[in-house]
């Protein structure tokens, strides 16, 4: 993923585990995923995922911001759909060929031979 750069999200980011994301105050949270981006003039700041008490990933900005992560997620959801969808079907034995169509929607074709 991050090398596909995800509409650009991800170009020329690095994945760290079990370290700090800071905020622009100084406070900061041990995160179990935090991806590392160059930050530019569109922002670029640093994200990551925290386990919650009750199993759940919670998912961190440096700048706190409710809005990239909503961004973030709405990118990645539609990739992360299609890889599981792809690595379920070829469990089961289909033979895969996927294509992304120019207005976002994935199509998945999947054949089995008996």
């Amino acid at each position: 993923m991050i090398y596909s750069g995800i509409n650009g999200i991800l170009t020329g980011a690095r994945l760290e585990t079990n370290c700090d994301i800071h905020d622009p105050f100084g406070n900061s949270k041990v995160a179990e995923f935090v991806v590392r981006r160059k930050q530019n003039y569109k922002g670029g700041y640093d994200f990551g995922f925290k386990l919650t008490e009750t199993g759940e990933f919670e998912f961190l900005t440096r700048d706190g911001s409710k809005r990239d992560a909503q961004k973030f997620m709405e990118t990645l959801m539609p990739w992360y759909a299609r890889e599981n969808a792809i690595a379920a079907l070829i469990a089961q034995g289909f033979e895969i060929e996927s294509q992304i169509e120019e207005d976002g929607t994935v199509k998945i074709v999947a054949g089995k031979w008996a």
